[in-house]
C-alpha cells in the first residue's frame, strides 16, 4: 500500500487509502498470507455510486500509479517511463 501511495505522490496524483468490504480476489490472497492492494477508479457505469463517474484521465491516473508501482516493485534500474 505504501508503494502505491508513494508512486501516486511522485506522479502528483491524489489518492485515498480506504478499506474495501467487497470480496475481491485479493481476499483469497490475503487469506493465503499474500499481501495485496487494489486501485479503485471512479466509474459511473460500474460503481455503486452514480456520483462516481470515470473520466479517461481518472483511468489513466490509476494505470500510471499501478505501472509505476510495478516498475518499482520489480526493482528495475533506470528511470520510470512516463
Amino acid at each position: 500500500m505504501d508503494l502505491l501511495e508513494t508512486q501516486a505522490s511522485h506522479a502528483g496524483i491524489s489518492c485515498e487509502i480506504m478499506p474495501s468490504g467487497a470480496s475481491h480476489d485479493s481476499a483469497v490472497f490475503a487469506n493465503a498470507g499474500v499481501p495485496s492492494v487494489m486501485v479503485f477508479v471512479r466509474n459511473d457505469k460500474g460503481s455503486h455510486n452514480p456520483h462516481e463517474a470515470m473520466e479517461f484521465s481518472d483511468f489513466f491516473a490509476g494505470a500510471e500509479v499501478l505501472s509505476r508501482a510495478l516498475w518499482e516493485a520489480a526493482n528495475l534500474t533506470g528511470e520510470i517511463p512516463s
